[in-house]
């Protein structure tokens, strides 16, 4: 997850199908952050401009990066179809950021940082940019387990792929608390749960199978038709496990906010 590949190739699904349900957890985020009208902003790894969007529409001054050119494309596709001049957006490694030291009053991060090789240079790159008591906020998913449907039809996938899958980084709020306070002050995890609706179940992993990387990335290694062996057990099992009315599938997110000292 921490190379440009599957974000470049899931990128139109993401911008068309996953902000919408992002964008929720991105309002949270600038009401934790409470930059003060018309504060110059950053977003990094901030895809196809989720967050940034919002707060350029919020009346923010906004810088955001993202290493997926795809990303960045429709990044770009979004803010000229909403005629906004007051964010800018370009490639570049949120580990190693084009901008200058104390430039910005808030920053973000939203399920971007917790994908990055060093993610103790993410941190310190956000903090770097950021004013004296600015606040920032980085966002990362509760551990799979923590989602019993997800859990149950990713186990599928895996166990159908053979794959013994990692743990997700920045999981637990121990290690959102700890890996943040290296670079930031007063560092505070809140968990924000939103939830997210489909027709059917059927529905629900087609769009999961589209607009989640490591499916993305593992279908493109595996080829479309061992992957179309994968999918249909991971159909059967998100029906059997939500059963045929319209599902509703909870996600629980951490929002790590901490203040630059």
């Amino acid at each position: 997850m921490s190379t440009p590949v599957p974000w470049d190739l899931l990128s139109s699904a993401y911008a068309d199908e996953v902000v919408p349900l992002l964008e929720r957890y991105a309002t949270d985020a600038l009401r934790l952050a409470a930059p003060v009208t018309g504060a110059r902003i950053v977003d990094v790894a901030c895809g196809p401009g989720t967050l940034a969007i919002l707060a350029a529409q919020q009346g923010h001054l906004v810088d955001a990066i993202d290493f997926s050119a795809g990303m960045i494309e429709r990044f770009e596709a979004r803010r000229l179809t909403l005629g906004l001049d007051n964010v800018t957006a370009q490639v570049g490694d949120g580990q190693a950021l084009p901008f200058r030291d104390a430039t910005y009053g808030a920053g973000f991060s939203m399920f971007g940082l917790m994908f990055f090789a060093d993610r103790a240079k993410g941190f310190s790159e956000l903090r770097r940019v950021l004013l004296p008591g600015a606040r920032a906020v980085v966002s990362s998913w509760q551990r799979i387990d923590d989602h019993p449907v997800l859990a149950a039809v990713l186990a599928s996938v895996w166990a159908t792929a053979a794959i013994d899958p990692d743990d997700l980084p920045l999981s637990t709020p121990e290690q959102c608390r700890e890996e943040m306070s290296a670079s930031f002050a007063d560092v505070e995890v809140i968990e924000i749960s939103h939830t997210e609706r489909y027709e059917t179940a059927a529905a629900a992993w087609a769009s999961l199978e589209r607009t989640l990387p490591p499916l993305v990335l593992m279908r493109r290694e595996l080829g479309d038709e061992k992957w179309a062996k994968v999918s249909v057990v991971a159909s059967e099992t998100m029906t059997r496990t939500l059963g045929d009315g319209p599902p509703e599938l909870v996600m629980s997110a951490w929002l790590t906010v901490g203040v630059a000292r």
